[in-house]
């Protein structure tokens, strides 16, 4: 047995990482828009797809619909109220 841990290990050929960029900025930028959008999307959708009927499946929808309604309306409390 070795006394080196994983992690510790010796790298064999280095990589060299890039200069941080204004395109590789914008990609993360992006990126995380994307997922900040696609997440809770598909969080959704398997949460549908584990309901075991349409009926149950459409009044989960309903609570959904209602439940991001009152989202939007708190959140144009909070910018009427900022400004």
């Amino acid at each position: 047995m070795t006394e080196r841990r994983p992690g510790q290990w010796p790298v064999v050929t280095p990589i060299e990482l890039p200069e941080p960029d204004e395109q590789g900025e914008q990609h993360l930028a992006l990126t995380k828009a994307q997922a900040a959008w696609v997440m809770p999307l598909e969080s959704i959708r398997v949460h549908l797809s584990e309901q075991p009927s349409i009926a149950s499946i459409r009044t989960t929808e309903r609570r959904l619909k209602a439940e991001i309604g009152n989202l939007a309306d708190e959140a144009v409390r909070q910018l009427k109220k900022a400004g």
